[in-house]
């Protein structure tokens, strides 16, 4: 199977629409009409979910890409500054992740709220992202996968790759919606029984873990020759094993329903 779609969908002028911002504007706007839901349903202030959503968003975007040049490109604080002001070319989930919580962080200090079950909520709304984002790389033909002789194997770009790969974005797509469906599930089920802040370590614990396994099949990102793991599950691993950590051996946001 070829795969070689143009990542610009239509000029206007400067203006570019592409198809990973149409994704990612997909993900944001699911997530948006969702946290007002959330919040109502965890007996949070309504009011608060839409300036909370811009203060994700603007964090999440800020957060993956600095993180993105601090650890895949970080030559390029010396060679092209320029870099840091090109917001949109290159995004690391681990970034938006810890950009979305540092803002969280800052919001609910400047209006004296309960960080963790704001976070909860704000957590699964999140998640809403996480899929449209890897259909967003599919339709770039970036982030692929290694060599595969699977029969659903993709050549991405016919003009620099002769061999099929694994489409690794659509089967990030596929475990951030089974993901999303998990978090829905345990909001409607245990939602209000769990410690507040123990929503927020289980997913992303979850989502870690399999972006942990997910790079054994994405093109291999070394770190140095005969290093074992690639920069994904090298910044994947911290977080699931502190995830992993509060949620088994910790009182404060153990798995054992709130009394």
């Amino acid at each position: 199977m070829h795969w070689n779609v143009h990542p610009i969908i239509f000029e206007i002028g400067p203006l570019e629409i592409r198809w990973y911002g149409l994704f990612f504007a997909i993900g944001i706007i699911l997530g948006a009409r969702a946290l007002p839901r959330l919040f109502e349903y965890r007996g949070l202030e309504r009011k608060n979910a839409e300036p909370l959503t811009i203060w994700l968003v603007i964090g999440m975007i800020v957060g993956a890409h600095l993180v993105h040049l601090i650890f895949y490109e970080p030559r390029s604080f010396i060679e092209n500054p320029r870099r840091i002001i090109e917001i949109g070319l290159g995004l690391a989930s681990h970034g938006g992740g810890l950009g979305a919580i540092i803002a969280l962080a800052l919001f609910c200090k400047k209006r004296e709220l309960d960080f963790f079950r704001y976070a909860d909520a704000s957590m699964i709304a999140a998640l809403w992202v996480v899929p449209w984002v890897r259909i967003g790389n599919f339709f770039n033909s970036e982030i692929y996968g290694r060599v595969t002789d699977l029969p659903w194997g993709v050549i991405f770009d016919y003009r620099r790759h002769t061999q099929p790969r694994h489409p690794s974005q659509l089967y990030e797509a596929v475990i951030g919606f089974i993901i999303l469906a998990i978090a829905l599930w345990i909001n409607r089920r245990y939602g209000t029984r769990l410690r507040p802040g123990a929503t927020l370590f289980i997913l992303l614990g979850l989502y870690f873990f399999t972006r942990f396994l997910i790079e054994y099949v994405k093109e291999y990102q070394v770190l140095s020759p005969g290093f074992p793991l690639t920069m994904g599950q090298c910044l994947s691993l911290p977080i699931v094993i502190l995830c992993c950590y509060v949620l088994f051996f910790t009182k404060r946001f153990n798995l054992r329903p709130a009394s």
